[in-house]
């Protein structure tokens, strides 16, 4: 379940396996990475993780200046590559260039983390164009520093965001892979060629489902048709709101073991128990998406293979606090997973990938089905003590997690989405970190409540929060 689940000796074999980035395939652009960068586009609301880290002590120049090359040097840097042959496939390739590290001049108190975090989240990116990712950090008053990794969805998850942050550890592991990859025109004419005919086979595949599917043609004929605007923002209304809670690892995995559980499955108990007082979901059983990662050893530079699985939490598992019964119905979600794709923001209404591929991203991004319930999302990033880079590590920080945030949420856009809470995991120096992000103002109206709400559900579990962030998303 967790993104992050591999040492750094499977990342060197692997690296070794693929001899290189002179010897490594392509690294085509697949179709959940096309549904985030179509968030960038105008469509949709782009969708950034952050890896947070709050220090006591300050490092130098030089130390933020070193990580800074090192990710510049990964596979973060990149961009997507679009060949001018018709039908050929976009690729990801290196980007020569990348947005500056920023160290803000003034300094904030630490327990405004999570509120200047919020403010980087905001930051515009361009995965499409190289921008992808942006390194900051800002002083505290107590001589501390907090510093932030924000990067686009679009190419932080999978293969290359773990490889990204890994080589901040070692050097060795900062490649870029396959996106040094050379593909030659005669390569570009014969991809376009082969999928030509299969775009063209699947649209006639799609003209006999919509003559046999009036929902369906109905559905297409709008995508195709008509030009819904996009809701005017409500600058003083609403936003996103954000809060993390900090507990002692070792009293996190007693409560689950007492009940049974996993540190996992307790993380999706509490999940569900603090989704279940949203009034949207109401007298029925909560509904957990979480992320699982799938990792194909032929094609290890996806920069997205993750994918999601429903997970039905009844009520009365919660009540009894009966982690047993959750976690086998976990465990068979996992087991059942979808490929990497087939979800509803990659592959609306589940019509040919070759052919949403070559759709425009307005006409795509029309196809999306408005999910009749309101979910929760649950990412399980696991230990992260093996990723903290040494210039940060030698400060012991009090924090070190990861989450992430939408980029210009606010009311009217939320009621376009069925995520009210969203959720990750993870642990780090003893420490396990919640991170929660309310996604709609029926979940919680401000970062206080959020947090409130969050802190009674862990001491119903017999969790005692250790330490509690909150922070409000500004525009």
């Amino acid at each position: 379940m967790a993104t992050i689940t591999r040492g750094f000796r499977a990342d060197r074999d692997n690296i070794s396996r693929q001899g290189g980035a002179s010897s490594a395939a392509p690294v085509y652009v697949n179709l959940t990475d096309k549904a985030f960068l179509r968030l960038h586009h105008g469509y949709g609301m782009p969708v950034v993780t952050q890896t947070l880290t709050v220090l006591g002590c300050r490092p130098s120049d030089e130390q933020l200046n070193a990580m800074y090359e090192l990710l510049k040097s990964g596979p973060l840097t990149r961009r997507v590559h679009r060949p001018a042959v018709p039908f050929a496939r976009a690729r990801w390739v290196h980007a020569d260039t990348a947005l500056p590290l920023y160290v803000a001049p003034d300094p904030i108190d630490a327990a405004d983390a999570l509120t200047w975090a919020n403010e980087q989240g905001q930051y515009r990116l361009d995965p499409d164009g190289g921008y992808g990712w942006r390194l900051s950090a800002v002083p505290t008053h107590s001589g501390g520093m907090v510093v932030c990794l924000t990067k686009s969805h679009a190419v932080a998850d999978g293969h290359a965001g773990l490889l990204a942050e890994a080589g901040l550890v070692d050097p060795q592991l900062a490649t870029s892979g396959g996106l040094d990859a050379r593909v030659g025109l005669w390569d570009e004419l014969a991809d376009g060629a082969h999928r030509g005919i299969t775009v063209a086979r699947q649209a006639v595949t799609e003209i006999r489902r919509a003559a046999r599917d009036p929902r369906h043609r109905a559905a297409v004929r709008a995508a195709l048709l008509s030009r819904t605007p996009e809701p005017e923002p409500d600058p003083q209304g609403w936003r996103e709101q954000s809060a993390v809670v900090t507990f002692d690892a070792a009293q996190w995995k007693s409560a689950a073991a007492r009940d049974g559980g996993t540190t996992n499955t307790l993380y999706l108990a509490l999940t569900a128990d603090l989704l279940r007082r949203c009034p949207l979901i109401d007298n029925i059983p909560p509904v957990l998406t979480p992320a699982v990662r799938i990792l194909r050893a032929h094609d290890q530079q996806d920069a997205n293979s993750f994918t999601r699985v429903p997970v039905v939490v009844q009520r009365d598992w919660l009540d009894s606090h009966d982690l047993t019964a959750l976690r086998a119905v976990s465990k068979a979600a996992f087991e059942a997973v979808a490929t990497v794709g087939s979800g509803v923001l990659s592959q609306p209404r589940q019509m040919p990938p070759d052919l949403l591929d070559v759709l425009p991203d307005g006409v795509v991004h029309r196809l999306l089905e408005t999910v009749p319930i309101t979910v929760g999302m649950c990412s399980n990033m696991g230990v992260l003590d093996s990723y903290i880079a040494p210039q940060l590590g030698h400060f012991e920080p009090s924090l070190h997690m990861k989450r992430a945030v939408v980029q210009g949420l606010d009311a009217p856009r939320t009621a376009r989405q069925p995520v009210a809470l969203a959720t990750w995991l993870s642990e780090s120096g003893g420490r396990i970190h919640w991170s929660l992000e309310a996604f709609k103002p029926e979940m919680a109206h401000t970062a206080a409540e959020l947090a409130d709400q969050a802190k009674k559900v862990a001491r119903s579990w017999g969790l005692h929060p250790l330490h509690v962030y909150t922070g409000d998303t500004t525009t």
